[in-house]
């Protein structure tokens, strides 16, 4: 039923692409590689400092692009730097896991440390920038500096609005596919003022601004476009992050090495976090990072949901990203 609701669901996501709300994405290629689904932004190609995104896994990527007026990508570009963007496959095999994911992470590092001579800025964003996280405490020497955007990395009692839900999740219940669907559902029982409420009441009081009309009904076609992630991906993130909190207690076994969060102190790490979200309580990012610099997003309008708001909202990127930008550029170590 859930698999069958993603259909339809990406059915109206193209009917409002059709009425204008297609993203407006900068011009990229695909990196080639055996292993990898890596793009590379035309928009800067002679930048030699690499910056890698890593968006969640479970919708499409272009959020980081949405259009060009809040387009963290094009702002990365334009300030210099080589710009590259993991994506996550669409159709996930059923033995994807957890630690599959984060040997890919670790590919892409490598490779742009190679071709770039420089180790590589990672810049991710919710269960992407947990992922990129996990990645980076295994490799700490190989990454120059970590962006965490409200990313949570600290579960247990700093799990949020997800917890219930988390601990009793069935997964023998479940098909070996996730729908994305059944996702959104888990999102909205967790946190209904964000993901019902909150969206919109958004776009009410959006109505008297074309411009924020016309991004929240953007991100209302990105919340369309849904992944059907592997059962035993969503099964190790529940289990071994929001169940047992391996990372925090240090003791997260992947690939034959322990990623531990304290390996995060060998690199400057920054965090925007939403001090309003229940979704992602602050406390779970920051709990677990030793001196981090932190950068605050307030709710804007215009965005549809505050979980997304720090990528495109229009406060966000004047108040917000300069200043991460400005952070990108300081001395390496």
């Amino acid at each position: 039923m859930f698999l069958m609701s993603d259909v339809f669901r990406q059915s109206l996501g193209s009917l409002l692409e059709n009425a204008g709300y297609a993203p407006q994405e900068t011009t990229w290629y695909r990196v080639q590689h055996p292993d990898l689904e890596l793009r590379r932004y035309a928009s800067n190609t002679a930048a030699t400092d690499p910056v890698l995104i890593v968006p969640a896994p479970i919708k499409r990527p272009y959020i980081f692009d949405l259009v060009p007026e809040v387009s963290v990508v094009r702002r990365l570009a334009d300030a210099g730097f080589a710009v590259y963007l993991h994506e996550w496959p669409e159709q996930q095999p059923t033995n994807w896991n957890l630690e599959t994911s984060i040997a890919l992470l670790l590919v892409a590092i490598e490779k742009l440390s190679r071709d770039h001579q420089c180790p590589p800025m990672v810049i991710g964003h919710s269960l992407g920038g947990t992922l990129a996280a996990i990645a980076v405490a295994l490799v700490p020497h190989r990454v120059g500096k970590l962006v965490l955007v409200q990313a949570p990395l600290a579960f247990g009692q700093y799990t949020g609005a997800l917890r219930p839900i988390a601990l009793h999740a069935q997964f023998e219940l479940l098909s070996r596919r996730i729908a994305g669907s059944l996702l959104d559902w888990a999102s909205v029982v967790a946190a209904p003022e964000e993901f019902v409420f909150g969206r919109y009441c958004d776009g009410l009081v959006s109505l008297p601004d074309f411009e924020a009309l016309a991004l929240h009904g953007r991100v209302i076609r990105w919340t369309l476009d849904e992944f059907a992630p592997s059962r035993q991906l969503l099964q190790d993130v529940i289990e071994l992050l929001y169940r047992e909190d391996r990372f925090a207690r240090n003791n997260l076994h992947l690939l034959d090495r322990t990623a531990r969060s304290d390996a995060l102190a060998e690199l400057p790490v920054a965090a925007i976090v939403d001090h309003t979200s229940r979704l992602v309580p602050a406390s779970s990012t920051l709990q677990e990072l030793s001196s981090p610099t932190v950068f605050v997003y307030e709710p804007e309008i215009g965005v549809a949901l505050q979980h997304v708001g720090s990528l495109v909202g229009r406060r966000a990127h004047r108040e917000i990203w300069p200043h991460v930008i400005d952070w990108l550029r300081g001395i390496r170590r």
